[in-house]
């Protein structure tokens, strides 16, 4: 029986004091005791490890000791900063100790929304028209001039819809200012200023390296939400499960869409999910244009792969069990180390 441990970001106290830390943390926690429990299932032999600073060097004396086929990498922070996501998988490279999903590198690089969508142009893949401002400027109209209102700004470097409400489409440039510096103050970080897209919302969850398996696309419905609300999954509607917004968002999988439509998405996300070097597993966002032209809005490299999540409806759409879903991303990687 093959050993497996399973290794999660766990900060006890998040010291960053954004909201969403403490919500992100409850969901990876979620996460790896799914991914044990579908492992378990599987026949594996599991250990189940909470990493953070206090616990960092027992740790990795438990993986030395242990040498487990293989590492399960669900860690999406270190210490409550998600910059340091990166620098686990890191470690795994420096110990020479196979894992699944992205290298360090592609980590670095899909956190970056600004980096990412350099490297989707290179390969002439469509992401909204935008720009990062990584200060507040006087002649701000100016920055924007080439850019038509309305306008959605986000943290640059922040997931799980952290940084982004229903303020964060504006229509006019002193409403733009303020959510601008709102983030510089709350996130310490750049912003992404980017036109906003006013069309359809899908998610793509791709699994494989050599010939990558593309799972049933979903769709976000926007349909029951208020008029006066942008279409967008804010945090809220996200993660807060008692909120409005929370419970009139939901997930459609398979999308209600052509066969076409659903081939250009497919494609376009095939080809982001190799430009920007995703492994093993990832999730593109997509919007459509009037003109039906697919998007990329994000690419997400090792994506929430909890029961609830949306990769695990795709692939339930598919025909396979969560058990199979965790099954196939350890296979996945395991063909890289050339075990089975």
């Amino acid at each position: 029986m093959k050993n497996i441990i399973v290794i999660y970001n766990d900060d006890a106290v998040p010291k960053r004091g954004v909201e969403g830390d403490v919500v992100s943390l409850n969901a990876v926690v979620k996460a790896s005791e799914d991914v044990e429990g579908a492992l378990i299932e599987s026949g594996f032999c599991t250990l189940r490890i909470g990493l953070n600073s206090g616990n960092l060097f027992d740790a990795l004396k438990k993986i030395h000791t242990l040498k487990p086929c293989i590492v399960f990498n669900l860690c999406e922070a270190f210490d409550g900063d998600p910059s340091k996501e990166m620098n686990v998988a890191a470690l795994f490279e420096l110990l020479d100790v196979a894992y699944t999903g992205s290298p360090p590198k592609v980590l670095r690089l899909t956190a970056d929304k600004g980096k990412t969508k350099q490297i989707l142009l290179h390969h002439n893949i469509h992401v909204p028209l935008g720009l990062e401002i990584k200060h507040q400027v006087p002649n701000l109209k100016s920055q924007i001039s080439g850019l038509q209102f309305p306008l959605i700004v986000k943290p640059l470097l922040e997931d799980g819809s952290i940084g982004i409400d229903g303020d964060s489409v504006t229509y006019e440039i002193e409403k733009l200012k303020v959510k601008i510096e709102f983030i510089f103050e709350k996130y310490k970080q750049p912003a992404i200023v980017e036109e906003y897209i006013d069309g359809r919302e899908f998610n793509v969850s791709i699994i494989g390296n050599h010939l990558p398996e593309i799972l049933p696309v979903a769709e976000i419905d926007y349909s029951q939400i208020p008029s006066h609300n942008p279409k967008i999954l804010c945090y809220k509607s996200k993660w807060i499960k008692d909120s409005d917004l929370y419970n009139r968002i939901q997930s459609i999988c398979p999308a209600d869409i052509t066969r076409d439509i659903e081939g250009k998405i497919k494609e376009v996300a095939l080809k982001a999910y190799k430009a920007t070097g995703c492994r093993d597993y990832a999730r593109i966002d997509i919007r459509l244009k009037e003109d039906r032209t697919p998007v990329i809005l994000e690419v997400n490299s090792n994506p929430d792969i909890s029961i609830e999540a949306g990769m695990a409806k795709s692939a339930i759409a598919a025909g396979l069990t969560y058990s199979d879903l965790i099954k196939k991303i350890l296979t996945t990687a395991a063909e890289r180390y050339q075990w089975t």
